[in-house]
């Protein structure tokens, strides 16, 4: 009996008609192009009664975010109401059982640091689901992501980063680089968990084993973030063009819950590259198959 196919997982983009929609459908598209993913654009209206006076200008907008999304990943677009954009978004997520939301986030002007807007700001202090954020005028730039960098320290949660970093890699077949901030939290690297020790505790001994046959492959490399602050140690790290990093969001977010402490937002501030922020204890959610 042949296996059964793959279910598709869903990645949900606050999509607006504007530069901030379209940093967002750019990001999505670029992780999910080449994967069995669906992309689901949603654009949240304080009150759809009003649908029938806008249809018109709706289905513009619907063709042209449409027309963004390259040949070969799959999306589609539907309209939600919500008292705020977060709000629907956060309903989206859920009823689709998605893995990711997608939202664009407006830019310093200082090496394109993160300024996270109203909506993201609500999504990184509210969702169960990893929350990733595109820089103001990201562009998919047409190959694949070629490496993840999962960004840790010393506070509960890393095995989370660890783990969901591996994973990821693995399932895009791609390198991983773990960069650990133990310099910067001034503890001994001696008392820190070992990398496949992380692993096991976020997906069990068959994660364990493989980040282990990645670390001795080198597919997997760990690096240590040096400075005298944690600003000066992340402005070390040299990134590659087609690159993404994970964070970790804080611990007193609550179970299931990203919440954006004050240390995840000054690395968020600056990095130069899209992130995803993972919540709090996530374990991930089972996809559903898209023909459902």
């Amino acid at each position: 009996m042949p296996p059964s196919p793959r279910p598709r997982e869903r990645l949900i983009v606050g999509y607006v008609a504007d530069a901030r929609g379209r940093d967002a459908l750019e990001l999505a598209c670029y992780l999910g192009e080449g994967k069995h993913y669906e992309i689901v654009l949603v654009m949240v209206m304080p009150d759809t009664r009003a649908l029938g006076a806008n249809r018109a200008q709706l289905k513009l907008w619907e063709e042209q975010a449409l027309s963004k999304v390259p040949e070969g990943v799959v999306a589609r677009f539907e309209v939600r109401q919500g008292v705020n954009e977060a709000r629907g978004l956060l309903d989206a997520a859920e009823d689709n059982a998605a893995q990711l939301i997608v939202v664009g986030a407006a830019t310093g002007r200082i090496l394109r640091s993160f300024s996270v807007g109203s909506t993201a700001n609500a999504l990184l202090h509210s969702s169960p689901v990893p929350v990733a954020l595109a820089p103001r005028g990201f562009r998919n730039p047409g190959v694949p992501l070629e490496r993840l960098t999962g960004i840790y320290g010393t506070r509960p949660g890393s095995e989370v980063v660890i783990g969901r970093t591996v994973e990821r890699a693995i399932d895009r077949d791609i390198r991983a680089r773990l960069i650990s901030l133990v310099q910067v939290d001034l503890i001994d690297p001696k008392d820190i968990r070992d990398i496949t020790d992380e692993a096991r505790a976020f997906g069990g001994r068959h994660l364990e084993d493989a980040a282990e046959g990645m670390l001795e492959s080198g597919r997997v490399t760990i690096e240590i973030a040096e400075g005298r602050d944690l600003e000066d140690a992340i402005a070390t790290i040299e990134w590659d063009p087609h690159e993404v990093a994970l964070l970790g969001s804080s611990r007193l977010g609550g179970n299931r819950s990203v919440f954006l402490g004050q240390r995840a937002a000054r690395i968020l501030r600056a990095l130069r590259v899209p992130v995803i922020v993972i919540p709090s204890g996530y374990r991930g959610v089972e996809p559903i198959d898209s023909d459902a």
